[in-house]
């Protein structure tokens, strides 16, 4: 503790010394969270056959589009007609295994021809927003084979990962960040690690908003001169990514920006909005968002289905609009059990072994949160419950009638995140953190090393179980998967396997000890 005589060193920044080498301390978490993110999510990337993730083909032939000047494409009977290479374009022929979990990838071939010679294709995400495909549609300028595939999931996960590994950053400068730490963790289920490997906006979408509503957060709840700048450009460029995504996102992004204002009285909130940091922060979310609203009305991109007679009829098509909102309202946890893991064309749900975990952690954070919140904290994450639930049967309703049912759950990540986040960070802040070398603080190691442990195991085996499906079929044995593979990822699907368990339990390990740290730095400073 200084004496009175003594005065803080102060940098060139004005941020004094101690404060300095916390903002580095921060960064290490920030650059040790996205290693561990991206290593996982790309072996993700590897793991999945070309073509296996929800609507990839379509998203593959979107982004070589974009990055070779073709925004959208000329309408077509099956979607929009673009110029790609033919291994982007053939992607659409390499879906045999698609809807039957009995079918290995093995039934897949390669493309024929020239595989880089460009070709007219087709692609219904024709008049998406392009800034996602733009930043993961590069690498099809750079190679002329299947290669260029994986380039551009590997840099999806790059993109996608490295917003998830901010909000571990930022959490790590709250006092009390222990248990939101962890619901970072429950977070990157091995749905969103999935489709953060794929070319999918749906992740970066997810991991955005999260990013957004954590730098709302830490703004509002947990304020600091020193950091306010950083959160607030984290928050414009995180809203730049998350907002220009998908059609919906700018009702996500709402939902993460005004929410968390109701945890401050009108006092507070009038001098917050009066900083300048958070004056640029407000103008440069409100360009970002206004693009992305601008091209979803210039291009109709959320209606173009509606009243198209080109367009497929999905089932329900001419429902009333109230038998859409209960269908999805009642179809709450099966859309829920999705957000842990319901891979492929929605053909191979994650194992029940990795339900029950995240199922036993999200009930029990929401419980607690039931248990120990009053007042606005409570209102905000009752509020947060409330859109999760409501708002994907209010967005059914209004579609079905002319589109039909569209929904699934991974739709509803950001939401998902935005609750979980949310309750564990006040949940945090209305209990007694226990220390963590102390021994009043063993129930505390015990139960932190038992999450940390399940997860990791959760991750693992569902890992295996889908790319088993992908290599031999769910209907073959467990040993005709390691002797007798119909299909093999890149490198062979042991050496998978074998890096997926080390980089699972690195990142184990380096969550046990970022937890560590800050239960002993939360102990001392109680």
């Amino acid at each position: 503790m200084p004496t009175p005589g003594d005065t803080p060193t102060i940098s060139r920044s004005g941020v004094t010394a101690p404060q300095e080498h916390g903002i580095r301390r921060h960064w290490r978490t920030f650059w040790t969270a996205w290693a561990a993110l991206f290593v996982l999510s790309t072996l993700w990337a590897l793991a999945t056959p070309i073509g296996a993730a929800p609507d990839e083909p379509a998203h593959l032939v979107k982004a070589a589009s974009v990055v070779r000047g073709e925004f959208i494409g000329a309408p077509g009977d099956f979607g929009h007609v673009v110029h790609v290479p033919q291994y982007i374009a053939w992607t659409h022929a390499q879906t045999c295994y698609a809807f039957n979990d009995q079918v290995s990838a093995g039934c897949s071939t390669a493309a024929p021809g020239d595989p880089g010679a460009i070709v007219l294709s087709t692609t219904t995400a024709g008049l998406y927003n392009p800034v996602y495909y733009l930043v993961t549609g590069w690498p099809s300028l750079l190679f002329d084979s299947e290669v260029g595939v994986y380039a551009m999931r590997i840099m999806s996960a790059l993109f996608t990962t490295v917003f998830l590994a901010l909000s571990f950053m930022m959490v790590a400068t709250w006092r009390r960040p222990a248990i939101p730490t962890l619901a970072l963790a429950v977070i990157a289920t091995p749905m969103l690690l999935f489709l953060a490997g794929t070319i999918n906006p749906n992740g970066v979408e997810t991991t955005g908003i999260l990013a957004v509503f954590v730098a709302m957060l830490s703004i509002v709840r947990e304020p600091s001169a020193a950091l306010l700048a950083g959160r607030s450009a984290v928050l414009v460029v995180a809203a730049l990514a998350a907002v220009n995504s998908r059609g919906l996102s700018p009702v996500w992004l709402a939902v993460a920006i005004i929410v968390p204002l109701f945890l401050l009285p009108w006092p507070r909130l009038r001098e917050l909005l009066a900083t300048r940091a958070v004056i640029a922060a407000i103008a440069g979310v409100a360009v970002v968002t206004g693009f992305s609203v601008a091209w979803v009305i210039g291009t109709s991109s959320l209606t173009a289905g509606i009243g198209d007679s080109d367009a497929p009829v999905y089932p329900g098509t001419g429902a009333p609009a109230a038998y859409g909102f209960v269908f999805t309202l009642t179809r709450t946890f099966e859309f829920g059990s999705q957000l842990i893991g319901f891979f492929g064309w929605m053909d191979t749900p994650a194992p029940l072994m990795a339900q029950f975990v995240w199922a036993t952690l999200i009930g029990g954070l929401l419980l607690a949160a039931g248990a120990l919140l009053r007042r606005r904290e409570l209102g905000v994450t009752v509020a947060l419950l409330a859109a999760f639930l409501l708002l994907p049967a209010i967005i059914q309703g209004i579609y079905i009638t002319g589109g039909g049912f569209i929904w699934q759950g991974r739709y509803n990540f950001p939401l998902f995140a935005c609750l979980l986040i949310a309750a564990a960070a006040f949940v945090a802040t209305n209990i007694r953190p226990l220390p963590w070398a102390a021994q009043g603080g063993s129930s505390a190691r015990r139960a932190t090393v038992i999450v940390i442990a399940a997860l990791a195991l959760s991750q693992l085996y569902t890992f295996t179980a889908v790319l088993r499906r992908y290599v031999v079929g769910e209907d073959n044995s467990w040993l005709d998967f390691v002797r007798s593979p119909e299909w093999q990822p890149p490198g062979g699907t042991i050496v998978i396997l074998v890096l997926f368990a080390i980089a699972a339990a690195a990142s184990a390990l380096l969550l046990a000890r970022q937890l560590r740290r800050e239960l002993s730095g939360a102990s001392a400073s109680s």
